[in-house]
């Protein structure tokens, strides 16, 4: 009987963390790049969130300069 695909993942992990039990630097490089990633991605929706700020702020300016320099 063939084994299946749950009984092969198991093994894999399995064989995934004994590997890294014997590397722990290797563990620790992981670790800290999903970490960075996540950090990348954080600081990248809050930077967007912020220049979508300053856009529509320099639009309102923008909108009151023309209004002040039109007919009166």
């Amino acid at each position: 009987m063939t084994p299946g695909i749950s009984e092969e993942a198991s093994k894999v992990a399995a064989t995934t963390v004994e590997a890294l039990k014997q590397t722990p630097l290797v563990l620790a490089l992981v670790i800290f790049n999903v970490l960075f990633m996540f950090l990348s991605v954080y600081a990248s929706i809050k930077m967007g969130a912020r220049w979508d700020a300053e856009i529509e702020r320099m639009h309102e300016l923008v909108a009151k300069i023309m209004a002040s320099c039109g007919p009166k």
